[in-house]
C-alpha cells in the first residue's frame, strides 16, 4: 500500500465507489490518504477504512436523487458537490451516478476527493479569523476563486441564487470591497492600511459594482 503522506502540490485524486444501498464497493489509497488527513469522526466503519460523515451526506443525496430517476439518463446529469473546510485542510467532494440497469439496484455512486488548487489555498485561516467569515461564506467564497458564476455556486451548495447575492453582500461588507475583482483580489492579497484592516490594491477595476 501506498504512503498516507502525500506530496502538497501533485494532484492528488481520491476515488471511492458506492453502490446504489450506500454500500462501499472501492476506496483507493489517494482517497484514504485525503480521508486520514481530515480527522473527523466517521459516521461508520467499513473494511477498507473509515468514511467521514461529509462523504456519507454526499452519498446520501445521490440516492435521494436517484429515487427520483425512472431511466438511466435521467439521472447522468446529477452531480452533488461538498466542501470540507477546517483550519489545516481544504477538500472538494464531489459525487457522481454511474447509472445501470435494473436502476435501483445496479447503479453505482462515484465519489471525487481532490485538494483545493494552490490559488484557493489564498483563503487561509488569517484571512477567515480576519474577516470572521461563516462557513458558508467560506464556501461562496471558494467556488468564487474557482471562477463559479452565482447561479452555479448556488446549484452546488443547494442555495437560490438570491441568497448566494445576499451571501456575496455581506462578505463584500465584512471585507470592505465593492466588488467581486476586489473580493478575490482581498483573499488572495490582503493589504493592511494603518488602521489595522486591509484596503484592495490601487489596481482593482472600480467599475465591476454588481454581485451579479
Amino acid at each position: 500500500m501506498k504512503s498516507a503522506v502525500y506530496p502538497h502540490k501533485e494532484l492528488v485524486t481520491g476515488i471511492i465507489l458506492f453502490t446504489s444501498s450506500t454500500q462501499l464497493l472501492f476506496i483507493n489509497d489517494e482517497a484514504q490518504a485525503l480521508l486520514r488527513s481530515i480527522h473527523t469522526p466517521a459516521t461508520r466503519e467499513n473494511g477498507s477504512g473509515l468514511i467521514p460523515a461529509e462523504v456519507h451526506a454526499v452519498v446520501r443525496e445521490l440516492a435521494s436523487q436517484l429515487a427520483k430517476c425512472a431511466h438511466p439518463k435521467d439521472c447522468e446529469s446529477i452531480q452533488v458537490e461538498r466542501v470540507y473546510l477546517n483550519s489545516a485542510r481544504r477538500l472538494l467532494i464531489r459525487g457522481l451516478v454511474v447509472p445501470d440497469e435494473p436502476i435501483q439496484s445496479n447503479t453505482r455512486f462515484l465519489i471525487i476527493i481532490e485538494p483545493f488548487p494552490e490559488q484557493v489555498e489564498g483563503l487561509n485561516a488569517i484571512v477567515q479569523e480576519r474577516y470572521h467569515l461563516t462557513e458558508r461564506e467560506q464556501m461562496v467564497i471558494i467556488y468564487l476563486m474557482l471562477g463559479f458564476t452565482n447561479k452555479e455556486i448556488a446549484s452546488r451548495i443547494n442555495l437560490s441564487e438570491y441568497t448566494v447575492k445576499e451571501h456575496l453582500k455581506r462578505i463584500m461588507h465584512k471585507t470592505r470591497t465593492t466588488t467581486r475583482t476586489g473580493l478575490l483580489a482581498r483573499m488572495i492579497f490582503p493589504t493592511p492600511d494603518r488602521n489595522g484592516q486591509t484596503t484592495p490594491p490601487d489596481s482593482i477595476a472600480a467599475h465591476e459594482r454588481s454581485v451579479s
